[in-house]
């Protein structure tokens, strides 16, 4: 019922769309519709809101009552003789709506970062884009590498202050990641209604953490909103660059459809991202297989899975999204885990979005904002303090401290809960503490797929690959198709492209420990910035949407104080490097993704945490909201 198409206002309408509300969002809501504040002192208070949970964990009668509250409200404001002007409260009204939907006092210190987010005042909405060609800048042009997430927002906002700039991105389409790849179950891991520009909501996702063409098409149609056509070239792949000191200028060199081509730019934004080269494993007779043989981030066109033995080489966020998609397909299907997953439960990580939950999005003035913020807040930098290593913990080497050793009982519990055949906890459980790698959703399909008949899991190392399959303790397993689900080669930022900065090459002196300033910036990089880039992923909380909307603020700020002071070159000081450098590293020497029983993608080849942020995201927030110039050889 709670998912009837809704096709017109009346009154039943709006009761069946608010069956499907969050309740402490709906109550906030009427804060806009009444334009008093006042009335959330006569509705129920919301409990603590927890990762997931979005009702404030009311009773059901507390729910009727809010409903019953906010039905005739809704019905007058909808259905009077047009509707009431959009109702703005004011700053420290807005810090009360954001203290009762999540049941505790949001600090101070969060409510700016908060209300930038939340978007809500008409002067923080983006404005409209004014074509480059209507503002001169003489002699400045900007080149964007890549056209995925980060690429995209980078190329509204260049568009939108009017500078010159082009897009060079290496395939077809735009989307990075959500172009790239294209295995069976892919998807977001971020709540979708979360997982936006937050100048750009999407109110019609299909579903809550919605499917792979569902994302490259919400990218495409940002694309095409802002008409960025124009400035991009497709199939254009950076091969090198070169900075030339006499001329302030970066030689670029690219190869578009087989074409050598070279041109040069004042300034380079690298929004290529970590996740775009794929890791081959390092695996002796990879080139014997005699069968079908491909990374996840290359799915063939063709069917090589339908009533074929197949393996799947790793356990990580692809494999654990592919498995319960071909199970059922496979004639045989099995996985060779290296080190088992945790998982955080998520029932709706493959649920459909309600219509009457889009019509409240689309509608309801104020209700897709503050649903954004009670998905946020809890999953913003309230984890953090928790993956912190206690050095007194006495707990051994599966948690870090108290808290983390309960998190580990709760999730333990919850995969021993969906366990009928036992032989299979020592494989599924892990033994590293939790959030030491990247935590997965789990809705029961992974264990449930490891438990059906023609499904194996083995945690033998791979000795070899042969012509029929793949050796593993001394014994020949025989496959039709592998399937690479090994990840990418995250440490080695701004790979395959060959970069000198003007001293040296950029891979030969860092390999895979770049040094940066807030991941932005490098101190042998001249007239360059990254979305992106070191210790700028996000473990702990947040949308990796929002750290790039942050990057590309500070980037604007920095292009705008360029062209107002008519600077040739510029480049980030060493010392600042250095000193952020240090802090960094202090930073995630204490951190569980650096403890010694794990070893995940977030290291390099030394086992240093190089490619995730230990920060707060207020902290960061408030590091890239302006450009200091005084940070930089000008």
């Amino acid at each position: 019922m709670h998912n009837q198409k809704i096709v017109e206002i009346n009154k039943n309408n709006i009761s069946l769309a608010i069956k499907s509300a969050s309740f402490p969002v709906l109550a906030a809501t009427l804060v806009h519709v009444v334009g008093d504040i006042k009335i959330l002192d006569d509705l129920p208070k919301p409990k603590m809101a927890m990762l997931g949970e979005i009702q404030g964990y009311f009773t059901e009668q507390e729910k009727q009552l809010i409903e019953s509250i906010a039905l005739p409200l809704l019905d007058k404001y909808f259905l009077d003789t047009g509707l009431k002007d959009f109702y703005i409260p004011s700053d420290d009204e807005m810090h009360k709506i954001m203290n009762y939907i999540v049941g505790a006092e949001v600090s101070e210190d969060y409510v700016p970062m908060m209300l930038d987010e939340l978007n809500l005042r008409p002067s923080k909405r983006i404005k409209n884009i004014v074509a480059p060609n209507k503002r001169e800048m003489k002699d400045f042009s900007a080149l964007i590498i890549g056209a995925g997430m980060s690429g995209i927002l980078m190329g509204i906002k260049l568009a939108e202050k009017g500078i010159p700039f082009k897009i060079y991105e290496k395939n077809s389409s735009v989307g990075g990641t959500w172009a790239e790849n294209t295995y069976p179950g892919c998807r977001v891991d971020i709540a979708n209604h979360f997982y936006s520009y937050s100048f750009e909501e999407n109110h019609q996702w299909s579903q809550y953490f919605s499917q792979q063409p569902e994302l490259k098409q919400y990218f495409q149609t940002c694309f095409d909103k802002y008409d960025l056509a124009g400035m991009t070239q497709f199939n254009t792949e950076v091969s090198a660059m070169t900075f030339d000191d006499s001329s302030n200028l970066w030689s670029i060199k690219s190869i578009n459809n087989g074409s050598e081509d070279s041109e040069e730019f004042n300034l380079v934004i690298s929004c290529v991202g970590q996740l775009n080269q794929p890791k081959i494993p390092e695996i002796n007779g990879l080139e014997s297989f005699g069968g079908n043989i491909f990374h996840s981030a290359r799915w063939p066109q063709d069917d090589q899975i339908t009533g074929k033995k197949v393996a799947v080489i790793g356990s990580g966020a692809s494999a654990f999204q592919i498995v319960p998609s071909i199970a059922d397909q496979c004639d045989e299907l099995t996985v060779f885990q290296r080190s088992a997953p945790w998982m955080f439960p998520n029932p709706d990580y493959h649920r459909e979005v309600e219509d009457g939950k889009k019509w409240l999005l689309e509608n309801l003035p104020g209700y897709s904002r503050w649903y954004r913020f009670l998905l946020f807040w809890p999953g913003s930098d309230q984890l953090l303090d928790s993956l912190f290593i206690d050095p007194e913990w006495q707990g051994g080497e599966t948690s870090i401290n108290e808290t983390n050793d309960q998190m580990r009982q709760i999730f333990t519990d919850a995969m021993l809960g969906q366990l009928q055949d036992k032989s299979l906890i020592p494989k599924v459980i892990p033994n590293y503490p939790p959030f030491g790698k990247r935590m997965l959703q789990d809705n029961g399909a992974w264990l449930q797929s490891l438990q059906k008949d023609n499904v194996r899991i083995f945690t033998d190392e791979i000795q070899e690959l042969t012509h029929g399959g793949i050796l593993s303790n001394n014994q020949l397993h025989e496959f039709d198709t592998i399937i690479l689900a090994t990840g990418f080669k995250a440490q080695e930022f701004f790979t395959p492209i060959c970069i000198n900065g003007g001293d040296q090459f950029f891979h030969d002196q860092y390999g895979d420990s770049p040094q940066s300033y807030l991941g932005i910036a490098f101190d042998t990089l001249p007239n360059f910035f990254s979305t992106y880039g070191p210790g700028t992923n996000l473990a702990h909380a947040g949308s990796i949407i929002f750290n790039s909307e942050c990057q590309v603020k500070y980037i604007c700020s920095a292009i705008d104080y360029i062209l107002e002071n008519n600077i040739k070159h510029l480049k980030v000081k060493k010392d600042v490097v250095a000193s952020y450098q240090e802090k960094l590293e202090a930073r995630l020497n204490q951190m569980v993704w650096q403890h010694s029983s794990v070893s995940s993608w977030y290291q390099n080849s030394k086992g240093k945490v190089v490619t995730t942020s230990p920060w707060r995201l207020i902290e960061y927030w408030k590091w890239t909201k302006k450009f200091e110039a005084s940070d930089y050889e000008l």
